[in-house]
Formats: structure tokens, sequence, C-alpha cells
């Protein structure tokens, strides 16, 4: 088995712990659900608070408060994971989670699958909450995770050449990585590809910024793998090829200050004559 002894704390050990049991795969369609979304508010409490001493009034709070908040969108409103927001020039950063904890299961045959069936789902969910905010905000930093646990890395075939060898851990990568990169582009220059900056002028605006894969074992070991990246075709990525939960959090701080900086700003005219 690939290396899977970290050197940071399992940062995600309070999270699943408060999400409670988690039922089989087989369980209830609704029990999956209702512990998915438990799972995923407490997550993304626990990134807030890691992105709190950056962005002191993103949300949910310190106390909870403001889970799935909710901004104006063309169709009534949308709810986002975690945000932070400046009064004045609105949505700075925006982080979508997602979650994907149980093996597909066919009630119809009552047999097992891999984690493959719902990964296109999430990312036309992506797709969307990227073009109604990018569209209304451009400038904001979108930022997308997708935990799951590290069982994904290890129901591939070696022996088989086609998709179905791969990892549906590799298979999640090759999905979302068309979600991620909004403000680069690779241009083919003269002494080869080269990555150009287009910050907030890009129109893609189903894009987000930066897309991960948060792989987590049932002790609340994480590391961070950046889908722009090549995975393994099969078993568990390395740790020199994934971040911590710290190396994370300043990944996505980063992305803020980058757009940022060649942001518009106003000041006030100085006085004049004229009224």
């Amino acid at each position: 088995m690939t290396e899977h002894l970290f050197p940071d704390p399992p940062a995600l050990a309070r999270p699943l712990a408060l999400a409670g049991d988690k039922p089989a795969p087989d369980a209830d369609r609704s029990d999956k659900k209702n512990y998915a979304q438990r799972l995923s508010n407490h997550l993304a409490q626990t990134v807030a608070d890691a992105l709190r001493p950056h962005y002191p009034n993103i949300t949910p709070d310190a106390t909870g408060a403001g889970q799935e908040a909710q901004v104006d969108v063309a169709k009534g409103r949308k709810r986002l994971d975690v945000k932070a927001l400046d009064p004045t020039l609105g949505l700075i950063l925006c982080v979508s989670i997602k979650t994907y904890s149980f093996r597909d299961f066919s009630p119809r045959s009552g047999k097992f699958g891999r984690w493959t069936k719902n990964i296109v789902r999430n990312d036309h969910e992506l797709r969307g909450e990227a073009m109604v905010l990018h569209q209304r905000q451009p400038y904001s930093v979108l930022v997308a995770v997708l935990f799951t646990p590290f069982a994904t890395c290890e129901d591939g075939d070696a022996a088989k050449a086609s998709d179905i060898g791969k990892s549906s851990f590799a298979h999640h990568v090759t999905t979302l990585s068309k979600r991620s990169g909004r403000g680069k582009r690779a241009v083919l220059g003269g002494s080869g590809r080269m990555w150009v900056d287009l910050g907030a002028e890009d129109t893609r605006y189903d894009l987000f910024e930066k897309v991960f894969i948060g792989l987590y074992d049932t002790d609340g070991a994480v590391r961070f793998f950046d889908v722009d990246e090549s995975p393994p075709r099969n078993g568990r990525p390395s740790v020199s090829q994934t971040l911590s939960f710290e190396e994370f959090v300043a990944v996505v701080h980063g992305e803020v200050t980058r757009r940022n900086k060649f942001a518009p700003t106003w000041s006030e005219p100085e006085d004049s004559e004229d009224g």
C-alpha cells in the first residue's frame, strides 16, 4: 500500500466525530443523505474556522451561525457553504464543500459498485454555482473541495488498461480537472507551453479558481490533491503530491491575494473649486 503515515495531525477528526455514525453503503437513502449533510456542515465549519484569521467575517461564524449562508442570484438565492464578504466589494471568497462518502450501491441488484456514479452530478452542480457567482462577481475567488475517503484510491485494477482499470480517485480527478483553472490559460509560445494570468477578465465563468480532492482516513487524517496535477492511476498519492490542511488553507488565501492584487481600486478625488 502507498504511504499513508501523515506528518500532520488528523484535522478532520472533529467533523467526522460530530457527523455521527456513518450508515452502511446499502442503508436507506435518507439516512445517507442526512449523514452527508451533517458531515458537509461540520466540514464547512472546520474550513471557515481555519480561514477566520484572514477573514474575520467569514461564515459559518465561530458559533456555527450562517451555515449555508445565501447570496442573491438572478432566480432567487444561492446557498453557499463557506463565504467571505466585503460590505463594499461583495463576495471575496467562496469555498464549496462536496462529499462522496459511500460506495455506489444498486438496490435493484443488491450489488456494490465503485465511487463514480455521482461524480458527474457533482461537476454539474459546481458548474452551475460557478456560472451564477462569477457572472455577477467576476473578482470573487471560488474554491471547491470534494471530501472523500482514501478507499477511493484503492479500487482500480492495474491489470486493465481501460478507464475501468484506474481508481475512482483518478476518475474524480479527471472529471473535476475541467472545472478548475479560472484566470489561467495555457498557451503555446516559442519555448513551449506557457501559463498566462487572465485574472478576473477570464470569461470562463463556469470554472473555479481551484479544485481539490480532500482524501481522508477514518481517524480524520487528510491530504488535499490539486486536480490540476496528474494523479496516480492506482493507489494513494504520496505525501509529497498532496497538501496538509494548513497548506491547503494557505493556498486558498494565496489565491484571494493574487486575485485582488490587480483589482481596480477607487479613492476620493482631491478637493476642487467645483461643487
